[in-house]
């Protein structure tokens, strides 16, 4: 199978765990890699993750990146449409001052978020075309 086909095989169960996969990257991504909560002007400030994974801002940021990962996966068959939606993406995150060296933490936090939701759907394959730079 190729890559557009991998990710598009996943991609209805993932839409389906969208809200558990959100909450789960948050949190994962600030328990792994702390620094990370700087770049959120929203919630820099809470020190107790306990709370953090309660916070309202974190769960709508990930419901808007997994919203993201829906409409990524969507458009993989239309290369226009995916640049434009990649381009607005890095444009905003080029405001709040996110560090490249953090999307790395985000992409390895989402496949650790999406596995446990693909479940035998889950193969190398599929983890490599998530991994594609």
């Amino acid at each position: 199978m190729n890559v557009t086909g991998c990710l598009m095989s996943g991609s209805q169960r993932l839409t389906d765990g969208c809200f558990c996969c959100s909450r789960c990257l948050g949190n994962r991504l600030f328990e792994t890699h702390p620094e990370c909560k700087d770049v959120f002007f929203l919630f820099r400030d809470v020190q107790d993750l306990e709370r953090l994974k309660t916070n309202r801002d974190l769960r709508a940021h990930g419901l808007r990146v997994m919203s993201f990962i829906e409409k990524t996966v969507a458009r993989l068959d239309q290369p226009e449409r995916l640049e434009a939606l990649a381009v607005e993406l890095g444009k905003s995150h080029y405001h709040y001052n996110a560090a490249p060296k953090y999307y790395n933490y985000v992409g390895a936090e989402f496949i650790c978020a999406v596995q446990p939701i693909l479940k035998e759907r889950w193969t190398t394959e599929l983890e490599e075309a998530w991994k594609v730079n």
